[in-house]
């Protein structure tokens, strides 16, 4: 008696743990296939490199499925961190309860005219060197830390050219 009702406990406990799974793959959009869901990248993409940034990307893993590392965010280290876990999917941007990240499409990124902030402001546009630094250092194109949302990203100087190519496809 005692053991079949371990049993059900063991299995009532599985059935909550996999819908809290599902309920906040859900709310945050990540769920794959689903309507709406993110893209899952793909290895057999004509263009690995921008393939490779999409993971990275959407997923903070490269190619080989090693998880790329990041220092700062504070107490905010024990979530999983990934580019669009902040800047939305389609690199808009996304306004959290304590924060708003910035659009980080390529095209305001770079635009002659600045980068437009959350904000309404704007500062010198990035090139690829000013952006890499941001990703990796937490500086922006004016030579100012960037917000502490966001990490400093340590990944190799191919990952990094990838994730670049891949934000070049962000419209």
């Amino acid at each position: 008696m005692r053991r079949s009702r371990l049993a059900l406990l063991g299995i009532a406990a599985l059935a909550v743990g996999i819908v809290g799974i599902v309920a906040v793959s859900a709310v945050s959009g990540m769920l794959v296939g689903a309507p709406g869901a993110l893209p899952v990248p793909s290895q057999t993409a004509a263009n690995s490199a921008v393939a490779n940034g999409s993971l990275i990307y959407f997923t903070a893993t490269d190619s080989s499925g090693r998880a790329l590392t990041y220092q700062g965010r504070g107490m905010m280290m024990m979530m999983r961190v990934t580019c669009a876990g902040c800047h939305g999917p389609d690199g808009h941007g996304e306004q959290t309860p304590m924060f708003v990240s910035p659009n980080i499409t390529y095209a305001n990124l770079t635009s002659p005219a600045g980068m437009l902030e959350p904000n309404g402001e704007r500062i010198p546009p990035y090139n690829d060197e000013t952006l890499k630094r941001a990703i990796t250092q937490g500086i922006d194109s004016q030579g100012k830390p960037l917000d502490w949302p966001m990490p400093r990203w340590q990944m190799p100087d191919m990952d990094l050219d990838d994730l670049i190519a891949f934000l070049k496809t962000l419209k």
